[in-house]
Formats: structure tokens, C-alpha cells, sequence
């Protein structure tokens, strides 16, 4: 609380207080996670994985500790966060959090903040506990158990433990604003698409060969029964003025959560050679599983006009949805595996400690129910598949034509970092006001990575998928100094530099640091830092193949062609291309900030913190609609960049992005922590906490749009706030958890009469989740836990601009209410 930088500590009984079962869920609640992060949802290519997003400023900006030193990233995330699914909570002993910019001390990636998780090191006995949770609503499902044992004798120590978690997925079907909607049926039988939800473009969606029409399709080919619904499209969608959508309720398969299991054990030995010198060795290993279901695959497929099912006689294009193919399933497995063993030597007042480590995360993923593009356009062209009868779309006794087209996709992944470390402690003189401290020390890393999908994938010959592959290799060394001066009796001064080198494009950056501590008063502390920071470019961002995602924007050029206003143009979703750039930088990045800590009352001390980030040459990816921006301007496209149209009808067919240095990044607020102390007598004590983060502006200048605040925008809440409170009667102690985000913008839409001049419109409200603890330790050694999580059944808060699932998947929780118990016995 009182140090120079401003240090968040979440110890192990806090997170239980919260009633969460993972590192991951109490990192997600933080306030220091200002617009929540991404974590395991079904329908991506990182399902299983959840990171941490300081600042808003993203998980490759947020840099991830495990005892001081770094652990690999997540290769399925392409090497942009390390995935906390990976860190057992039974081997926390608390978690620390830098709010402030650290490249000085830890080099690249701690642009936004530090995360220092610091595991049990010394424990006696052993303490075993498990519990469940049964949410009210379908889904989310959840079990854990763990086993922690250490014994210590007066030259060694050593702790062992192993845990479990296991939390079941939430289907769309699951939750009322997830399921589909198709709102009142028109005269001829047909819907609305403004008044849908949950129905996809992709059903049996007929266009004719130039795209300038649309055809209906037969009874046969959009059944109601099999979840397929004729539709009018009165929004654009499709090009056509009030086109016919054969659509799909692709609510009734897919997932919104995966399901995950994870499973770790860990094991940290000690020994003191002698009263100087001494040993540790920690190892670990983590291993999640993720599933995840995806409705059956949509593609778009041609049949020719001389297909024996083709009932129109011209050449036609099908958005379809390959139904007899069944669902798309994933499952996919992470392992992480940490080994470090750290000498440690004493003489005087010297201190020296070098170690080893090796962090390796592997990951694997395994999908069926893909469709092999090939092998369907033959079926449709021969007539085997008919995609224009969902009932029968092959002949009767066919057994070869369905199979044969269809195909398991696989995915490997390998982050690994081999390094070497040492660090000498010493003070150098001593001053009037005090003596000098100083750090010193030196790093070698070798970095190893690689993401890659099968090799019908890399040819972009699967539908219903999504990805490409990456890999790279890189050494970096690094060179740092501290240094803690005591200027005059009561004031000190910490200066701290660090240089990187990178053998790639990255280079080499040089960051170094000023803070500064005064203890104005006895019970009064005023601190502040200057510093710089950089992030280095990603191996994937540096090396990828070009990888396909569908990405949604609003076609201006074509709706204003068409005469069509600017706010009314739907956004769609592109066929988007991202490539590599082998010649990027990495960005940089100033901070400061300054604060006070003070204890006016014995039952009250406070905290209030301001941060000033600000990023140059940001690594940025260029968006499908920032493209579309530049057409509209005229401007010249960047390098490796286009928007592809159709020459006949100025359709958009394909969108071609990379990762360049463009952005200025600049974010600035407040932190403010409040920690009172109630002393009741017989009746207990009371020990509430408020902490809440307060952004004044966050703004990204991409070169196109012009500069402006984002706070306030969709997934962009101005602040958040968390207040627990914890009240202790003798062995019974009951916990009540607030967590407050407050209301956005539901969207933002091109201006008018300026399209480029962003307008907020729409509401999502405001979200406040309650959750309630009792624990009452028994006499015998042992807890008993019960609790409700999300008290009054708040869940998300719900935003129909956006796709399915129709709520921010980064900021809220869809569990809803959650009883929960656990039990801990202790020997």
C-alpha cells in the first residue's frame, strides 16, 4: 500500500471470499480489467483460453508473471496472452498487481501493468477441499477439488498439491436473449430480418450467378421443421431490395461456453545447503480441455445449372448450411509445463541468485463435422448432394456422399521459452539520509513458437473454419539496473533501466524508469513515476500465412451508391484475409503517474492513484471497416492491404488486412481503493472494501477516423467498481461481493452529414452482480462453505446491435445465479 508504485495484492482467502474456483474468474472481476478480456467461449479459434487486459489495453500489453519470471503464452491465442485456465488456484499464494508500466524492470509486454501470481512456499500438513456449483439456469455446471501437502524440517522444505476444475458449457438455447427470434410472420409466411435474432444468412440462401438477384427456394429447401425460416430481407443484407433469405436457427446447436476441465499438479522443494547458500526447484504442470460445439457448417456452394436438382435452370450460388453434416465439435487440450530451479549464495551484505527455466505450452485441437469444399461443389454439380431438399439431400442407400464430404481438421501448437537468469543484490553507500540499494542483473531467452492447422485448412479447402498457421523462432538478452536512493530523510528516489535485444525485425529498445516515494507525514505517503515502455511484435504477427476470419462492417460505397443512408447501412460480414508483416517495429510507450496512501483514522486508510499511458507506433491490425473508410475517402490503401469488388456489382468479395505501426494509443484515470476496520466487541468485525478504476479517456488515433473518446461505448464502460464485505463473528464469517459495471452505448454508427464522425447510440444498462458467502470453521480442523454467486439472477447485460450471443462475452458472465458449496478439511 505505501510503496512508490501503486501494488493491488488479492491473496488466496480474498478469492475464496469471491466464491471463485479459478486465478482466472478473480482476474476477469478485477477492476484493473477495465473492459474485460477475452476468455472461453465456443466458436473461436482460443476457445479454452482466458487472458487478462490491463487497462483495456489488450492481453499482449498485459504482462503475466509466475514467482517473477515470465511462463509461455498461449500458442492458440497466436502467442498474445498467457492463458490463466493454466494456473492451479490451489497453488496460489497470492496475486500481485503492478498498475503501472514496467518494461524498466520486466522488459517487453508490460506496457498496461504487471500480474505477478506468487505461489505456496512454505506449508505444514495437509489441506484437502472440494466443491460443486449448480447454477438455476442450464449450463455452467462446476466442480472442483485440490490436495495441497508440505512438510518442512530445520534445513528443507517441501510442498506438493494437485487440483481439479471442471465447469460444463452454456448452449444459446440455454438463455432466453441467446435463443433465436423471428418476431411476427408477414402475410406471405415470411419474417422480417430487422425483427430476427439468432437466424443466419446462411440457411439456403439462392443468388442468381451475378449476385443481382435473389431466388426463392422450393418448400422443400427451407423446412421450418428442420430450423430453416423464409425470410425477407429488408435491411440489405443480401444486396437485393427486399431479397428472399432462406434462414437458419443456428441457436439450436451451438455452444456460447465451452466446456473445461483442468488439472494440475505442482511440486516446490527447498534446501539450505549452508546458513549462505541455498537451493529451490519449483515444477509444475497444467493441462486444461475445452470443448466447444458450432452449429453444422455454412458455406457458400455453386450448382450449375446442368445439376440434375438445379430447379432453375441457371447457373446459382447457395448460402447454405450443411445440416446432414451434423455439428462442428471441438476439443482441444493445453499443457503447460514449468520447470525452474534458482541458486541463491549470501555473503554480507551481498546478495546473488541465478537460475534456469524452462516454460513450455503445448496445444492441440481436434474438429469434426468440417466440410471439404471440393468434394461438395462435385456432389452438387453431380446431383449426389441436393441442397435444395433438406429431407432427402442425397438418394436413398447413399452411404458414401455425406461422409466423403466432410473432414477433421487438426491444429498444433507450441509456445516455449528456455532462458537464463541471474541477479546481484547490493547496497553501494551510504548517504546522510540512508543507504543506497542497488539491483542488478542479466537474461538470455530463446523463444520457440509454432501454430499449425491441417494441410486442408492452409488450403482454405474446409468450410466452416477459420485460421492459418505461424511459426518463428527468436533469442533476446536483456540488461537491467535499480537503484533506491534516499535523497533527504523521508523522500526516496528509485531509478531503474533495462535494455532488450531481439534477434528478429523487434530490435532492440532501451526503457528506463523514475519513481519516486515521500512520507509527508507519519500516516501520509505521496508517490509518483515517469517511464518508458515497448511491446515486441509477435512472433505470428511477424511470420503468419494468411489467415481467413469472417469480419463484419458497413459497405458505405455501396450503400450510398444504392442511396441508402449512411446510418441504415447493415453491417456484414467479409471474407477477410490477414497477412503477415515481416518489417514491424515494436511500439513504445510513455507513462506516468502519481498518488497518495494515507491512514487519516486507525479504521481507515485509502489509496487514490492516476495513471497517464501513452503508446506510439502501435501494433495494430488494420479493420475490414477502417479499409472501407479509406475507399470512401479516396485515399490510397496501405501496402499488403485491398478491398476487392465484384467489377459487375461493386459487391465487396474479399478484404485484405496486416498488422502494421499506425495507432497512437493514449488512456488516462484513477484507481481508488478504500479499506475500513469495524471492531464490534461480542458482535464481530466488519472489514468493508471498495476498489474502483476510473478511466477519463481512452483514444485511439488510426490515421482515418478522427481522434475521440471511446469511454462510453459499446464494451467501453467508464469505470468499474467492486465492494466487499466481510463481517466475522467468532468461527462464522460472511462475505457479500459487489461488482458494478455501469451502462454503455449499445452501438456506434457512421455521423451525418460526416460519416467518419462516429455517433453512440442505443443502451445497454448498467450491470451489478451480488454474491454472498457464509463460512463457518468447524472445530475439527475443517470449513464449511456455502454461498449464492450472482444473488438476484442479473446475468449479462444484453445488447441485441451486436451478433449472438447478443452480450458483451468479454465483460459478463452468463452463469447467472450459482449456489455453490465447498468443504476444506485440514490435518
Amino acid at each position: 500500500m505505501e510503496g512508490a508504485l501503486p501494488v493491488t495484492v488479492i491473496s488466496r482467502d480474498d478469492i475464496e471470499a469471491m466464491g471463485k474456483i479459478s486465478v482466472a474468474d478473480a482476474l476477469h472481476a478485477s477492476t484493473f480489467n477495465s473492459f474485460g478480456s477475452f476468455k472461453s467461449v465456443s466458436g473461436s479459434s482460443g476457445a479454452g483460453q482466458t487472458v487478462a487486459s490491463l487497462r483495456g489495453l489488450g492481453s499482449s500489453r498485459t504482462l503475466v508473471l509466475v514467482d517473477g519470471r515470465r511462463v509461455a503464452t498461449s500458442p492458440s491465442l497466436q502467442g498474445a496472452g498467457v492463458d490463466l485456465n493454466t494456473i492451479p488456484l490451489a497453488a496460489v499464494e497470492r496475486i500481485e498487481i503492478l498498475s503501472d508500466g514496467a518494461s524498466a524492470i520486466y522488459g517487453s509486454d508490460a506496457i498496461g501493468g504487471v500480474i505477478n501470481i506468487i505461489l505456496r512456499r512454505d506449508y505444514s500438513g495437509v489441506e484437502i477441499s472440494a466443491g460443486f456449483g449448480r447454477p438455476d439456469n442450464p449450463g455452467a455446471d462446476e466442480e472442483s477439488a485440490s490436495i495441497v501437502a508440505g512438510t518442512s524440517t530445520g534445513d528443507s522444505r517441501m510442498l506438493f498439491g494437485a487440483s481439479y476444475t471442471d465447469t460444463l458449457p452454456i448452449f444459446l438455447r440455454d438463455r432466453d436473449y441467446s435463443r433465436s427470434k423471428t418476431g411476427p410472420q408477414n402475410t406471405d409466411g415470411t419474417y422480417n430480418f430487422s425483427q430476427t435474432s439468432g437466424l443466419s444468412l446462411f440457411g439456403n440462401t439462392i443468388f442468381n450467378a451475378d449476385f443481382t438477384q435473389t431466388l426463392r427456394p422450393p418448400d422443400a429447401g427451407c423446412q421450418q421443421s428442420l430450423g430453416f425460416y423464409r425470410i425477407r430481407d429488408d435491411v440489405g443484407l443480401t444486396g437485393v431490395e427486399n431479397g428472399d433469405i432462406c434462414g437458419f436457427d443456428f441457436t439450436q446447436y451451438a455452444a456460447d461456453t465451452t466446456q473445461l476441465k483442468t488439472a494440475a499438479v505442482f511440486v516446490k522443494y527447498g534446501y539450505d545447503i549452508s546458513t549462505d547458500l541455498g537451493f529451490e526447484i519449483t515444477a509444475s504442470y497444467a493441462q486444461s480441455e475445452s470443448f466447444g460445439r458450432f452449429a453444422p457448417a455454412p458455406d457458400f456452394i455453386f450448382v450449375p445449372g446442368s445439376a440434375p436438382t438445379n430447379p432453375y435452370g441457371e447457373d446459382v450460388y447457395v448460402a447454405h448450411r450443411f445440416l446432414p453434416l451434423g455439428t462442428r465439435d471441438n476439443h482441444n487440450r493445453s499443457g503447460v509445463l514449468s520447470i525452474l530451479p534458482v541458486l541463491s549464495y549470501s555473503f554480507g551484505d551481498w546478495e546473488v541468485e541465478g537460475g534456469a527455466r524452462i516454460s513450455r505450452f503445448t496445444f492441440d485441437d481436434r474438429g469434426s463435422g468440417y466440410l471439404l469444399r471440393s468434394v461438395a461443389a462435385e456432389a452438387a454439380a453431380s446431383g449426389a448432394y441436393n441442397p435444395f431438399d433438406l429431407s432427402q439431400p442425397v438418394a436413398d442407400g447413399d452411404t458414401t456422399t455425406l461422409p466423403s464430404m466432410t473432414v477433421t481438421t487438426s491444429r498444433d501448437g507450441l509456445t516455449e521459452y528456455r532462458e537464463v537468469f541471474t541477479t546481484l543484490r547490493l547496497p553501494l553507500f551510504t548517504l546522510p539520509a540512508g543507504t543506497i540499494d542497488s539491483a542488478w542483473g542479466a537474461e538470455y531467452r530463446r523463444e520457440r513458437f509454432f501454430d499449425r492447422y491441417d494441410s486442408q485448412s492452409e488450403a482454405g479447402t474446409v468450410g466452416g473454419s477459420a485460421g492459418n498457421s505461424s511459426e518463428g523462432r527468436r533469442n533476446a538478452y536483456a540488461v537491467f539496473g535499480e537503484v533506491a536512493v534516499p535523497v533527504i530523510e523521508d523522500v526516496e528516489v528509485d531509478l531503474a533501466a533495462r535494455y532488450d535485444h531481439y534477434s528478429d525485425a523487434a530490435g532492440g529498445a532501451f526503457s528506463p524508469k523514475l519513481s519516486a516515494r515521500w512520507q509527508a507525514l507519519h500516516n501520509l505517503v505521496v508517490r509518483g513515476s515517469v517511464g518508458r515502455g515497448f511491446r515486441a511484435p509477435l512472433l505470428s504477427e511477424l511470420n503468419a500465412k494468411d489467415t481467413f476470419s469472417a469480419e463484419s462492417a458497413r459497405d458505405l460505397v455501396t450503400c450510398r451508391e444504392a442511396g441508402v443512408p449512411d446510418s441504415d447501412c447493415p453491417e456484414v460480414q467479409y471474407d477477410t484475409f490477414f497477412l503477415a508483416n515481416p518489417n514491424l517495429d515494436p511500439e513504445r510507450s510513455t507513462q506516468y503517474g502519481f498518488g497518495i496512501a494515507m491512514q487519516p483514522v486507525e479504521w481507515f486508510d485509502f489509496t487514490l492513484d492516476y495513471y497517464n499511458i501513452t503508446i506510439t507506433d502501435s501494433l495494430t491490425t488494420y479493420s475490414a471497416q477502417s479499409l472501407i473508410f479509406r475507399e470512401l475517402l479516396g485515399q490510397a490503401l496501405p501496402e499488403n492491404t485491398a478491398v476487392i469488388r465484384n467489377p459487375d456489382t461493386g459487391r465487396i468479395e474479399e478484404i485484405r488486412s496486416t498488422t502494421d505501426n499506425i495507432a497512437e494509443i493514449s488512456t488516462d484515470g484513477f484507481d481508488l481503493t478504500l479499506n475500513f476496520a469495524f471492531d464490534f466487541g461480542r458482535w464481530g468485525s466488519l472489514r468493508p472494501q471498495l476498489v474502483g478504476s476510473y478511466v477519463l479517456s481512452y483514444v485511439e488515433d488510426d490515421g482515418v477516423l478522427p481522434a475521440r473518446d471511446q469511454t462510453g461505448d459499446p464494451g467501453v464502460p467508464e469505470y468499474r467498481i467492486n465492494l466487499t464485505l466481510p463481517w466475522s463473528i467468532g468461527a462464522l464469517t460472511t462475505t457479500w461481493v459487489t461488482n458494478y459495471i455501469p451502462s454503455t452505448a449499445a452501438a456506434t454508427v457512421p455521423g451525418n452529414p460526416n460519416p467518419l464522425d462516429l455517433q453512440r447510440t442505443g443502451h445497454v444498462k448498467a450491470n451489478t452482480l451480488h454474491d454472498v458467502q457464509v463460512k463457518w470453521d468447524a472445530p475439527w480442523n475443517g470449513a464449511i462453505i456455502v454461498g449464492i454467486r450472482d444473488v438476484f439472477d442479473e446475468g449479462v447485460s444484453t445488447n441485441f446491435s451486436l451478433n449472438s450471443p447478443f452480450y458483451d462475452q468479454t465483460l459478463y458472465n452468463p452463469a447467472g445465479r450459482t449456489p455453490y458449496a465447498r468443504y476444506v478439511q485440514r490435518f
